[in-house]
C-alpha cells in the first residue's frame, strides 16, 4: 500500500501515526475512566493538531524527522514520551486547580511550539526537496573533513588541559571514592554536589567543565569517529580512541549518571545515521550502552541491601520516564500557591531588576517539595516549570513559541553549512547533541541548555562557520569549492 510511503519510498511513520491516533483515542474513551480518560483523550488531541498543522513538512517536524536526527523532531518526541506521556499518569493522581494548570501547559506544547517553527520557517526557510535528498543520502567526505580534524586535535589539546585543571580544584573526586570506599553510598550524593554545582571556583571555569563534559566530548567523539569511518586512517582511529577514553574518565568523575550516558548517546546517533534504519539489535545494544553507566552508579550509591537489578531497573525506569513530569508537577503547585510568581527572578536575564538578584528556583522546589530546608540539592525541571514559577501561563506561551522558533532557525542554518548532507558537520551537531535535545531537555530548563549545556556556544559556532567557509556548487553541479572570506 504505497498511502503508507514517502515519495522516495520510505515508511511514512507520520502517516501510519495519524492514522493510529483515533484508535488510541477511542480505546482510553471506552476502557479507562477519570482523569486518565479525559487527560489521556486530551493529549491525543494534541497530537493531531500537532501532526495537522506539520504534515506538510514531516520529514522535518514530524517522527519522520527522527530518521535524519531532525532537531525539531527530537525535541518532539521527547517531550512526548518523557512529559506528555508520564503527566496523563501525574497529573490524574494530582488535585484542585494544580493539575489542570500543569497538563494544560503541557498541551499548549502541541499548539505553539509548531507555531513557532513555522513562523521561523517563514523567514528562514528549509528546503523540502534537498531534505528528500538528506533522507536518503549516506555519509559524505567534504571539503570541512580536513578542518574537522584540525578543530578535534585543537579541542582534544583543550580538553586534556580543562581535565587537569578540574582534578586540581576538586578536593575529593566522587568517582575515587566510589571505587575505594563500599560504603561510599552515604556521602555520595554529598560529594557529587560539592563537585558539580557547589564547586567553588570562577563562573568561566564552571561554563568550561560543564562546555567540556556536555558538549566538547561528545562532538569531539563524533567528529573523530566520523572521519575514521570515512578514511579509515590510523591518525583519525588513534584521535577516536583517545577521546573517547579522555572523555569517559572525565564524564564519570562526578558519578553523575547523564554526561557518560551522553557519550554512548551521541555514538549511537551516529551509528543511526550511518546505517539509516532501526534494527531490533541495534536497539537493544543502545538501551544496554546508553544505561549501563547510571546502573553502576545506582548500584555503588544505594544501600548494598537493595543492590537488586530489579530494583536497580526500577530506579532508571522512574528517573527517565516517571521523574521528569513528577518534578514538573511540583512547579505548578508550589507557584503561585506557596509562593507569587517571580517575574523573571530566576533568570539572570532579569533577575538585575531585583534587589535580592536571581532567586534558586530548582533549590527552593527541592526544598518544599523535599521538607528539608536546608538541602542544596536541586529539583531540575523542563522549561515549563520554570517559566511557569516566573511568568504563569504568559511565560509558557511565550518560552514555548521561542523554543520552536529558535530550533528551527538553528536547525536551518545547520543544514546549510551541512549542504543538506550527512557530513562531518551535520553529524556532529546532531549527535552530539543528542543528549541535552532528548532526555536533557525533558529535565532541564531550556536557558540551561542554551547556556550550560552549550548548545547557544554550538549555534554561534554554526553561524561563523557560514560567515567563514561555505560550500559553492560549480556549474556541472558535482564538485564544490571551499570558499574562504570570499577566495576560492
Amino acid at each position: 500500500m504505497t498511502i503508507w510511503y514517502t515519495s522516495t519510498g520510505n515508511v511514512d511513520v507520520d502517516k501510519i501515526f495519524l492514522f493510529l491516533l483515533p484508535i488510541v483515542f477511542s480505546c482510553l474513551a471506552i476502557f479507562s475512566t477519570g482523569d486518565v480518560a479525559f487527560f489521556g483523550c486530551a493529549l491525543v488531541v494534541a497530537l493531531v493538531i500537532y501532526e495537522l498543522l506539520t504534515f506538510k513538512d514531516r520529514n522535518v517536524y514530524g517522527l519522520n524527522g527522527l530518521k535524519i536526527l531532525s532537531m525539531p523532531s527530537i525535541i518532539f518526541f521527547s517531550f512526548t514520551v518523557f512529559i506528555a506521556v508520564p503527566a496523563v499518569y501525574i497529573a490524574s493522581v494530582g488535585y484542585g486547580e494544580t493539575k489542570y494548570y500543569f497538563y494544560g501547559s503541557i498541551l499548549l506544547f502541541y499548539l505553539f511550539y509548531p507555531i513557532g517553527l513555522l513562523t521561523a520557517n517563514a523567514f528562514w526557510r528549509i528546503d523540502k526537496v534537498q531534505i528528500e535528498k538528506l533522507h536518503h543520502g549516506g555519509f559524505r567526505s567534504s571539503p570541512a573533513d580536513g578542518i574537522a580534524y584540525e578543530l578535534v586535535l585543537v579541542f582534544f589539546s583543550m580538553a586534556i588541559l580543562t581535565v587537569l585543571l578540574y582534578l586540581v580544584r576538586v578536593e575529593e573526586i566522587p568517582l575515587f571514592v566510589m571505587l575505594k570506599n563500599p560504603y561510599a553510598y552515604m556521602i555520595l550524593w554529598t560529594l557529587r554536589e560539592k563537585s558539580m554545582k557547589l564547586l567553588e571556583v570562577s563562573f568561566i571555569e564552571k561554563y568550561l567543565f560543564a562546555w567540556l563534559r556536555e558538549a566538547i566530548f561528545p562532538m569531539g567523539i563524533v567528529a573523530s569517529l566520523f572521519l575514521s569511518m570515512q578514511y579509515k586512517e590510523r591518525r583519525y582511529w588513534m584521535l577516536f580512541f583517545l577521546f573517547f577514553l579522555l572523555g569517559v574518565f572525565n564524564n564519570s568523575l562526578t558519578v553523575a549518571k547523564a554526561p557518560v550516558a551522553a557519550l554512548f548517546l551521541s555514538l549511537i546517533g551516529c551509528y543511526f545515521l550511518k546505517k539509516g534504519k532501526v534494527e531490533i539489535k541495534f536497539i537493544i545494544g543502545g538501551i544496554v550502552l546508553v544505561f549501563s553507566f547510571p546502573y553502576l552508579v545506582y548500584y555503588f550509591s544505594s544501600n548494598p541491601f537493595f543492590r537488586r537489578p530489579t530494583f536497580i531497573l526500577n530506579l532508571i525506569f522512574s528517573r527517565v520516564f516517571i521523574v521528569p513530569a513528577e518534578v514538573l508537577y511540583q512547579y505548578f503547585d508550589i507557584f503561585p500557591s506557596k509562593h507569587e510568581f517571580l517575574f523573571g527572578r530566576s533568570s539572570h536575564l532579569f533577575a538585575w531588576l531585583y534587589e535580592d538578584g536571581v532567586f534558586n528556583v530548582a533549590n527552593y522546589v527541592a526544598k518544599v517539595w523535599w521538607g528539608d530546608p536546608s538541602t542544596t540539592g536541586f529539583a531540575n525541571a523542563n522549561y515549563l516549570g520554570y517559566f511557569w514559577a516566573d511568568f504563569g501561563l504568559l511565560g509558557v506561551i511565550c518560552s514555548t513559541f521561542f523554543i520552536g522558533f529558535f530550533i528551527n532557525i538553528m536547525y536551518q542554518k545547520l543544514l546549510l553549512a551541512a549542504d543538506y548532507s550527512k557530513n562531518v558537520v551535520y553529524v556532529t551537531v546532531c549527535s552530539g547533541m543528542l543528549m541535552n535535545l532528548s532526555f536533557g531537555f525533558a529535565s532541564s530548563n531550556f536557558t540551561s541548555i542554551l547556556l550550560t549545556s552549550g548548545l547557544l556556544l554550538v549555534f554561534g559556532g554554526i553561524i561563523v562557520y557560514l560567515q567563514l567557509f561555505w560550500m559553492k556548487k560549480t556549474p556541472q553541479g558535482h564538485e564544490f569549492e571551499f570558499v574562504v572570506d570570499g577566495k576560492r
